[in-house]
């Protein structure tokens, strides 16, 4: 095993820090990521950036809604304020976000944006040369940025990337691409590096003050998912195996409007249609041509996302057939080209697939978009292991709650990632310094049939997605995880991607069985009510956390150890 990375004079020592600039390994190359290796460079850290594909290959890049943010008086809409984003965020997160986290964030989203134009980001404006605002779901006002229309996350990416490309060739980012990490090294309890492979290459080692994990969401758990074929939760898995304690896993967001296109092999392929086409007017209707979304919901269309989606299932399994996303009274609305002009790459990608949305409804469908749940940590990104950060769709930081509002991804990837590389860095400066992080409470649940049972098969990615998608989907119930967590049980795999996985769906199905309630993102037909807190309850004694039973060899599968209140 070699050791790589940067340092004085371009590599990384064997042992902890011996040079003034603090060490940082960022894995994962989305927008928090790319914002991570970025602020940390500028602060004077030596930074390795490590992806397992290209650099362009994230799920930021394919984010179509924008980057919301309540910007300064004069430049924000009319009513709008920071009190009323914080009130839109937790009422879409059913009450269970960690206020502190959302205040933050929503106080830091004005100078995010600035940050990002700092650093090449070019946001839509007006002719007058006005910051453009958007209204999506669930939001009270409209403060939506977008950055090239329906493609703000390729804006915002790209024009990160090519900051990131600037301070590689200065020698100030070193960037391996292609590299799949294999472990988070822990020695004495804390994270002191990570090792990682390439395509025929023997592993190596990178010795590092800090390593933070940016790696993005695990929507290829679903076999419908607006998710590229990098989400597999790698670093989630990472995280878990390293003792990290992982939070909120079952609560997992359905994007209600996912276009629905069967290819020639029978399979049916999801990608998204952005919230935006929604907040400019346009209707869900069922196969018979009527509006049925308010019959769930009394906002219709304009209901968070979590309830959208299960209006959409709800209404097919009581007979509503295929639902349709309706944009056709836009276009006389707004004038003949408005969708092509507003959307631009929405138009080209339905146009693609064989449709003419200007005449005609759009088959939809939910699927699987979001993680809410992941890394458990606190508002500076720390994990309950000491040296280890997450940002991003990796992270829980608990801004989110059972369910995430719209647009708050990017904002929270951007935030979060500047506030975990200031900790990082501060904290290696300072030498050995306290660590909070994140704790589960003491109570606990141990999983059985964990361990390296005989008899399991080889599975693959496919399969995985096919079980989790009938079992772990929209709605759930008692039975169906049951099933599902014995058959995630008997399967294994050869393959990395895919052995992760299994072992989060096996995860995720834990935690779904552990809360008997519907809130949220999470429905059981079994426990379809949300039940009063006991009194004196707050929001944190409702989470669920997964930890890693340490008393098991490393060599063994672990034990699954589920902590936290009874959530009902």
């Amino acid at each position: 095993m070699t050791t790589a990375g940067p340092g004085a004079g371009g590599t990384v020592p064997g042992a902890r820090r011996t040079t003034a600039a603090p060490r940082l390994a960022v894995v994962g190359s989305g927008a928090a990521g790319l914002t991570a290796a970025i602020s940390a460079a500028e602060q004077g850290s030596a930074v390795v950036l490590l992806t397992k594909a290209a650099l362009e290959d994230s799920n930021s890049m394919l984010a179509q809604g924008g980057y919301s943010a309540v910007l300064p008086e004069g430049q924000r809409a009319p009513g709008d304020s920071v009190a009323s984003h914080v009130a839109d965020t937790v009422a879409a997160g059913s009450g269970l976000g960690t206020r502190t986290a959302i205040e933050r964030m929503c106080a830091a989203a004005a100078g995010s944006v600035a940050e990002l134009a700092g650093r090449g980001v070019a946001f839509d404006r007006s002719a007058e040369g006005r910051l453009l605002l958007g209204l999506e779901a669930a939001h009270s006002f409209p403060r939506i940025l977008h950055a090239g229309g329906d493609a703000s996350g390729a804006g915002i990416t790209r024009a990160l990337i090519a900051r990131v490309r600037r301070l590689e060739a200065e020698g100030r980012v070193a960037l391996i691409e292609h590299a799949t990490v294999t472990r988070i090294l822990v020695e004495a309890g804390e994270a002191v590096g990570l090792e990682y492979g390439t395509a025929g290459s023997a592993r190596e080692r990178i010795d590092a003050d800090a390593v933070v994990l940016a790696t993005g969401g695990a929507g290829q758990l679903y076999a419908q998912t607006t998710n590229p074929l990098v989400a597999t939760g790698d670093g989630v898995a990472l995280a878990f195996e390293a003792g990290a304690v992982l939070r909120d896993l079952e609560f997992y967001q359905f994007h209600p409007t996912a276009l629905q296109v069967t290819a020639p092999d029978g399979t049916v392929r999801s990608s998204l249609i952005s919230e935006a086409v929604r907040g400019e007017g346009a209707v869900i209707r069922d196969a018979a041509g009527r509006r049925f979304v308010r019959d769930y919901h009394p906002l219709g269309e304009l209901a968070p996302r979590d309830a959208v989606s299960r209006a959409l299932a709800q209404h097919a399994r009581a007979g509503g057939g295929q639902a349709y996303l309706d944009a056709t009274a836009l276009e006389s609305e707004h004038g003949e080209g408005f969708l092509a002009r507003r959307f631009p790459t929405l138009d080209a990608m339905v146009r693609a697939a064989g449709f003419d949305w200007r005449r005609e409804p759009l088959p939809i469908a939910p699927a699987a978009h979001y993680w809410m749940g992941g890394i458990a940590t606190d508002p500076d990104g720390a994990t309950s292991v000491p040296g280890l950060y997450a940002v991003g769709e990796a992270a829980c930081t608990g801004v989110h709650g059972a369910n995430r509002l719209a647009s708050n991804s990017l904002l929270e990837g951007v935030v979060f990632a500047g506030r975990a590389v200031r900790h990082a860095h501060s904290r290696a400066l300072a030498g050995v310094a306290p660590w909070a992080g994140p704790r589960p409470s003491a109570l606990r649940l141990e999983l059985g049939g964990t361990g390296a049972e005989p008899g399991r098969r080889t599975a693959t990615r496919a399969e995985v997605a096919t079980a989790m998608q009938a079992d772990a989907g929209v709605i759930r119930d008692g039975a169906g995880l049951a099933r599902l967590s014995q058959t995630l049980t008997g399967w294994e795999s050869g393959h990395t991607e895919t052995c992760h996985l299994i072992l989060l769906g096996r995860l995720l199905a834990a935690a779904a069985a552990a809360r008997e309630e519907s809130v949220g993102a999470h429905f059981r037909l079994d426990f379809p009510q949300r039940p009063l807190p006991a009194p004196g309850t707050t929001a944190a004694d409702r989470h669920i956390d997964v930890v890693r039973d340490s008393h098991h060899s490393a060599a063994l599968a672990p034990e699954l150890v589920l902590t936290g209140r009874n959530p009902s």
